[in-house]
């Protein structure tokens, strides 16, 4: 039986024919996409017609970068988003574990806290989250997922105390004019911390994975990116996979630290699906978060002199993980937020691609790209790599941007028009769970600029909603190296599409965040609906 498609805008994304009238679709992949006639020769009695009633369709919005198991995970952990001080924190948490019937042993985790927008303007410390609870470990997840706090009972678990050092690529906070830890912890020894946290039963991951699933879907995505795979990640994934529990593609992305060898021991899993789940390559982190004060820069933050933030890897040590990425072909992803993290990429990058003659860096891809610099977008447009924005930054954290690296540098953050005019391929992310994966929220970011406060952040790097289409479609799809099985509709791709209320290429630019997702479709199945289409 074959599917139509018809009677609503329909966007392919594909620049010989950007509307088309009707799609025919079969097992799972678009057998014919264009004019009403034209299509409707395919028909045959039993066919099913679905009718948009005017709704929009879209190729479906594909995920460039997220930590999706994590997202899982923060769904068991209370949301602090909404909290403007210690006071409504330590309530919301002692409200949440009250909810939750927790033990006195059990851990009490936030997450989604930010000092930036707190009444007191720094990281609660330990004595804050001791009233939350002096018996239970307590942890809050700050929104960046770069650095955390625990209060005393969790800093013994850990057995973190005044003789704990720091450790490379990583800090604790102290209490003033001593070594006694506060609690608070950034980038490695907050991700050495999370090592102590309990393991959640097998049981109640595979629900929440289901339930991301459900999350992902309701924005329109039907691939999905888990950006930081470990060996044990690995294994809940290939479980959810071989189980049959994934409807969206998911794409893992090996830490090349820890599990370098994952494409030779996983094979049926190396770079191609088996049951909605791959490998697409190896991912490293070179530095910090902007808002927290941790990206790497070459100029030191506003109000200090010499802070330029840190990196995390010594250029020898990139510069191995880079070979190696290489000598496996490999893509490579690499978070980088400041300029000297980004410098630092793009140099050793370079250096071994000139050292070892090759062309082919496997569409190496700079996540984040905060507060990459126009230069060396050229430098990464001449090699080939990829630049993936975190272009909601503007509105979640553009005020604070401005803040930490004055007008000249916090208005060029996410600089995708000049990644436009340099004509290089782009992908747009929300990094969840730092925020939602809510892709129009995001399109609506890199077409207007406007922060929380209502600031423009850099007018000169918007760009037009066609091109910010385009990063979550059919540039997204290139990223992954499935350019011919996905980002657009045309015969022979997979059905994987979007339905929305409204076309974003008429809405007011300024109503683009206000667009609904209606249905989400996966090889022809509906993973998602909100409202009500006819079938024939």
């Amino acid at each position: 039986m074959k599917t139509f498609y018809y009677n609503g805008t329909i966007l392919t994304m594909e620049d010989a024919s950007l509307y088309a009238e009707a799609v025919c679709v079969e097992n799972g992949r678009i057998l014919a996409v264009g004019s009403f006639d034209d299509v409707m020769q395919y028909k045959k009695d039993g066919d099913q017609m679905i009718d948009l009633k005017g709704k929009t369709m879209l190729p479906g919005f594909i995920d460039a970068h997220s930590h999706f198991v994590g997202a899982a995970n923060a769904m068991t952990q209370c949301d602090l988003s909404g909290c403007g001080s210690f006071a409504e924190i330590i309530d919301t948490m002692k409200a949440f574990a009250q909810k939750r019937k927790l033990t006195e042993d059990s851990w009490i985790i936030g997450c989604n806290y930010d000092q930036n927008f707190l009444k007191e303007k720094r990281h609660p410390d330990r004595y804050v989250l001791d009233e939350i609870s002096r018996t239970n470990p307590v942890l809050l997840i700050h929104a960046s997922s770069h650095m955390g706090v625990t209060n005393s009972r969790g800093l013994k678990i850990a057995q973190i105390d005044e003789h704990t050092e720091d450790c490379a690529g990583g800090k604790y906070g102290r209490v003033e004019n001593t070594q006694i830890p506060n609690g608070y912890m950034e980038e490695k020894a907050f991700i050495e911390f999370q090592a102590h946290l309990p393991m959640t039963s097998m049981e109640e991951l595979m629900y929440l994975i289901g339930e991301a699933q459900k999350m992902y879907a309701s924005y329109g995505i039907t691939t999905v990116q888990d950006g930081m795979v470990a060996k044990p990640l690995f294994q809940l994934l290939k479980y959810a996979s071989s189980n049959g529990l994934l409807k969206l593609d998911v794409v893992g992305y090996a830490d090349i630290m820890t599990a370098a060898d994952l494409p030779e021991e996983e094979r049926d899993y190396a770079n191609r699906y088996k049951d909605h789940f791959k490998l697409g390559g190896y991912k490293v982190f070179l530095d910090g978060s902007p808002q927290g004060r941790t990206a790497w820069m070459s100029e030191p933050y506003e109000g200090d002199n010499a802070y330029c933030g840190y990196p995390i890897h010594t250029d020898e040590a990139l510069r191995g993980y880079i070979e190696l990425a290489l000598e496996k072909k490999q893509q490579l992803l690499a978070h980088c937020n400041g300029d000297a993290a980004a410098e630092q990429y793009i140099t050793q990058f370079e250096r071994v691609l000139a050292e070892t003659g090759t062309t082919n860096l496997h569409r190496a891809v700079m996540v984040h790209a905060q507060l990459v610099r126009k230069d060396q977008l050229q430098r990464m447009a001449a090699i080939g790599m990829i630049p993936s924005f975190f272009v909601a930054h503007t509105y979640y954290w553009g005020d604070i941007h401005l803040q930490n690296f004055g007008e000249r540098r916090g208005s060029r953050i996410s600089p995708v028009k000049d990644a436009i005019d340099l004509g290089m391929k782009y992908t747009f992310h929300q990094d969840t769970p730092v925020i939602p994966p809510d892709m129009m929220r995001t399109v609506w970011s890199a077409v207007n600029r406007i922060s929380r406060a209502g600031r423009t952040i850099g007018e000169e790097q918007r760009i037009s909603v066609l091109d910010a289409l385009k990063a979550i479609t059919i540039y997204a799809a290139y990223q992954y190296f499935e350019e011919q099985e996905k980002g657009s509709i045309a015969c022979g791709k997979y059905a994987d599409f979007v339905v929305l209320d409204q076309n974003p290429l008429e809405v007011p630019k300024e109503q683009l965040d206000q667009i609904k997702v209606r249905m989400t479709i996966k090889e022809n199945e509906v993973i998602y609906r909100n409202g009500e289409t006819d079938h024939e």
